[in-house]
């Protein structure tokens, strides 16, 4: 039987936040649009972002540029090669957009090593970028309309045969609902000082935690190939 291992993207497979890239990028130009604290959806904010990147007259090759250069997790690459190598499969599950996820894994020739990406569509058109909600959902209160991840997780597990196993991996407040949901015999990794990492130690702290998996922190992506390939010795 397949296993599966999925990951947000941004501070998890980046070690950057590809939203923020952008953002700072068009704080050279000119100041971005203000954040309303009663809008809950980020995506609705990141349109506005991009029409304003094209006002301000940034181009498709700068802001291409912008996320190509991101840095990977520290490790990242040798542990999508050996998932892809051992013949999992890989999902992405983020909430960014599949013109900034898919140019970075071209860039770092990880395409083949991911198996689907699921986040909100992007496309360009006349050189300004325009962003889709990958769904509209209301069933989950605590996540917002356009994605919820555990949502997005059950409706590609569905569409496949059963996994032996399936590891999380993330670091923000939107991975926690997902790893609520995860069954007791799979593992989520929540990036260790972030967002994720805190709402699962406060959780497994409480009288009945709301999470079943096997929880392993990391720092680096060498800790989850040490978890998970045991057998291999990678140098970091």
């Amino acid at each position: 039987m397949v296993s599966l291992a999925v990951f947000d993207f941004d501070r998890t497979i980046v070690d950057d936040d590809s939203d923020a890239t952008i953002i700072n990028r068009l704080r050279e130009k000119q100041p971005p649009p203000e954040w309303e604290s009663t809008n809950h959806d980020w995506t609705p904010y990141m349109s506005d972002v991009f029409q304003h990147a094209y006002s301000a007259g940034l181009s498709e090759e700068d802001i291409l540029s912008a996320i190509g250069s991101m840095r990977e997790c520290p490790g990242v690459s040798s542990l999508l090669k050996s998932l892809a190598a051992s013949g999992w499969d890989v999902l992405l599950l983020t909430d960014a957009n599949t013109v900034f996820v898919n140019h970075w894994l071209k860039v770092h020739g990880l395409e083949d090593t991911v198996t689907q990406v699921m986040t909100n569509r992007a496309f360009w058109n006349n050189g300004r970028l325009y962003i889709e909600p990958l769904m509209k959902q209301t069933a989950c209160s605590r996540c917002p309309t356009n994605l919820c991840k555990s949502i997005a997780l059950a409706q590609f597990i569905a569409q496949r045969p059963a996994y032996k196993t399936v590891v999380y991996t993330g670091d923000g407040r939107n991975d926690f609902c997902p790893a609520t949901n995860l069954p007791p015999h799979a593992t989520v990794f929540p990036r260790r000082g972030y967002p994720l990492d805190d709402l699962v130690k406060k959780t497994l702290s409480s009288p009945a935690p709301l999470i079943q998996a096997k929880v392993v922190p990391w720092d680096d992506c060498y800790a989850i190939i040490k978890e998970l390939f045991p057998e291999n010795n990678v140098i970091s």
